[in-house]
């Protein structure tokens, strides 16, 4: 009995020393690309000091005189994997959410910038870069990675090309994947040099696009640019469109909603023409979008971060909008954790990261030097995509 008794202390002490419990805090990990030193920077995001806990290498292409340009991250956390575009090399990479070891990179070139997953089908959809610069962007079609044996398998591209009314679809960068809507599983996406948006019905017999103007009347014409269309996010059956707009043709930025059933415009909400609407995300939680204000670089104060709610008809009311802090500059990516709590945002023009009270507005942190800044003369900066594991 005495025995028994002893033997049962030793359990008692050895599992009250095990490292491993419960009452752990779990490590939240915030990936962004560093557009300026092909890296993948991984932040420990369980406080706002974004300590980093790793720097990602990236070298698809073998090549050291080239620049990679790491430009959008994305997560499926419930298989365990990141995945990384970089448009100038033209790959798509895929990498172990616990380790961050690579996978398998594969080579689609025609400029991939953003990601849209879908987690039940193991699906990657990827979009194409606008022209910037001296790099040319991409048409007509998206690109769809099959990831369900673990690692990239490329299929067969899902073309936006209509014969008889869409004969061109240039440089679709928007794109958001929904499931469970009312069109099933949607991909939306919109060109970012024609006033046109595309849905495409996903779990159809024939995947088949159906592109709409956001004008109507005379100027549903594909040759009309006036909204810039950006980015594009999903939810309850509404999409919502982040337009930059045109400071030249007077156009305001702005986001747009519209009703995923029927297709029609349900609401406009209109910023400064100089505040240049940029990514646009949904609240996990609330029946709220949050989108980036990219600024312009000679009006500092048109930077920052606003949160729009809609109701049940779509209609868009600002919640808050904070272009206070001077030191905004040239925002790009955000995104949210998982309660709603907080919103990230990345800044192209100073490599930094603001973190955003997602319920008040207020600026919670900024922490410097995440980035590396780039050449100017290429015209683009630093830190670009930026998500969050939880």
């Amino acid at each position: 009995m005495l025995r028994i008794l002893f033997i049962l202390s030793l359990l008692l002490i050895f599992s009250c020393d095990d490292p491993v419990s419960s009452s752990d805090p779990l490590i939240s990990k915030l990936y962004v690309c560093d557009q300026g030193s092909d890296r993948v920077i991984i932040l420990d995001a369980t406080t706002d000091d974004l300590t980093q806990i790793a720097a990602i290498d990236i070298n698809f292409s073998d090549s050291e005189d080239d620049m990679e340009i790491p430009h959008f991250v994305a997560i499926d956390e419930a298989h365990g994997y990141w995945f990384v575009t970089t448009f100038q090399s033209g790959y798509v990479g895929m990498y172990d959410l616990d380790q961050d070891t690579l996978i398998n990179s594969i080579y689609l070139g025609d400029s991939p910038a953003l990601l849209a997953v879908d987690e039940d089908n193991r699906m990657l959809y990827v979009s194409k870069m606008m022209t910037m610069g001296g790099m040319q962007g991409g048409d007509d079609e998206l690109g769809a990675l099959d990831y369900s044996d673990g690692y990239l398998v490329e299929t067969e591209s899902i073309s936006l090309v209509d014969e008889e009314n869409i004969l061109s679809f240039p440089e679709p960068h928007a794109i958001s994947f929904a499931s469970g809507t009312s069109r099933g599983l949607s991909l939306v996406t919109a060109s970012f040099t024609a006033d046109w948006f595309s849905m495409i019905r996903l779990d159809n017999a024939t995947i088949t696009p159906s592109a709409y103007p956001f004008n109507e009347g005379e100027e549903a014409v594909i040759e009309v640019n006036k909204l810039f269309p950006l980015d594009v996010t999903q939810k309850d059956n509404f999409m919502f469109f982040s337009c930059r707009g045109s400071m030249d043709a007077d156009v305001n930025g702005q986001v747009q909603s519209w009703a995923l059933s029927n297709f029609q415009q349900k609401s406009v909400y209109e910023y400064n023409t100089s505040s240049k609407p940029w990514h646009i995300i949904s609240s996990p939680t609330e029946s709220e979008i949050f989108v980036v204000l990219s600024g312009n670089s000679e009006t500092s104060s048109s930077a920052g971060l606003s949160c729009l709610t809609y109701n049940e008809d779509g209609e868009l009311y600002e919640k808050w909008t904070n272009t206070t802090d001077s030191d905004f500059d040239t925002l790009h990516g955000l995104t949210i954790s998982s309660d709603g709590s907080k919103v990230y945002v990345s800044s192209r023009g100073d490599g930094s990261i603001h973190i955003f009270d997602a319920f008040t507005g207020n600026l919670l942190n900024s922490v410097e030097g995440v980035g590396m800044i780039m050449d100017m003369d290429i015209d683009m900066g630093s830190l670009s995509g930026i998500a969050i594991i939880q």
